[in-house]
């Protein structure tokens, strides 16, 4: 009996997460991991790490592996990323206004210096990950949707 394995690329329906889709195109590309992070500057572990969810993919690198792999480049976005590339200190300005607070209300309610969350409006800076899990609740609370 000969069985033949078949991987439907036609279909990425179960790429459920950034993980997942970034193997999905990887294997659809017929990269390596070895080739793959070659071309984005990375180690093969790392890939190997980002396809199987265990570290997330940092907002340059998701950049640079969608240009590599020829897609759109928020299929390799996690809620932080796409937060990033919104861009970001558009979402935080529109933020603070709706919630009535100047930039030093604003600092102290995500529990940062008033020098870095300017920085952040002004696009000198972005917020990390640690930041913006700080961050998310206040976007609730001022109804942003993005």
């Amino acid at each position: 009996m000969i069985l033949h394995l078949r991987y439907d690329f036609e279909n990425s329906d179960n790429c459920d997460t950034v993980g997942k889709t970034l193997r999905y195109y990887r294997l659809h590309r017929r990269y390596s991991t070895r080739e793959l992070a070659e071309k984005v500057g990375v180690v093969p572990a790392t890939i190997t790490l980002y396809e199987n969810d265990k570290h997330p993919i940092k907002y340059k690198t998701a950049v640079l592996l969608a240009e590599a792999l020829g897609i759109d480049r928020k299929l390799l976005f996690d809620e932080y990323t796409s937060f990033v590339d919104y861009p970001c200190d558009m979402l935080l300005r529109e933020m603070r206004k709706r919630l009535s607070l100047n930039q030093s209300q604003m600092a102290q309610e995500i529990g940062v210096a008033q020098s870095a969350y300017s920085a952040w409006e002004r696009a000198a800076r972005t917020p990390r990950r640690q930041e913006y899990e700080k961050i998310v609740p206040l976007i609730k609370k001022a109804n942003i949707h993005r």
